[in-house]
């Protein structure tokens, strides 16, 4: 008898999320364990998502200073943290 199984499908597991606020506009910028793959740090624009940034890190230590830099470079932008998840 053969059995039969489903593909293994890539399960995203976000380790931080922060939202920035800039008068009317929303921004995500979050790192999230992409399996096998490493990290990704995404940056989504809430007014149009397909302007939203995917960049895949092989460790944890590397995408996290790249949020860092982000995070960074946005507040002194003006942006404002709206909430945040760790």
């Amino acid at each position: 008898m053969k059995t039969m199984t489903t593909p293994k499908v890539s399960k995203l597991e976000e380790m931080v999320r922060w939202q920035f606020r800039l008068r009317n506009s929303l921004l995500t910028c979050g790192v999230a364990k992409t399996g096998a793959a490493g990290y990704s740090v995404v940056t989504v624009p809430h007014a149009n998502v397909r302007k939203g940034t995917v960049e895949i890190y092989k460790d944890l230590v590397t995408a996290l200073q790249r949020h860092a830099s982000i995070c960074s470079r946005l507040r002194a932008d003006g942006w404002s943290i709206a909430s945040y998840t760790a």
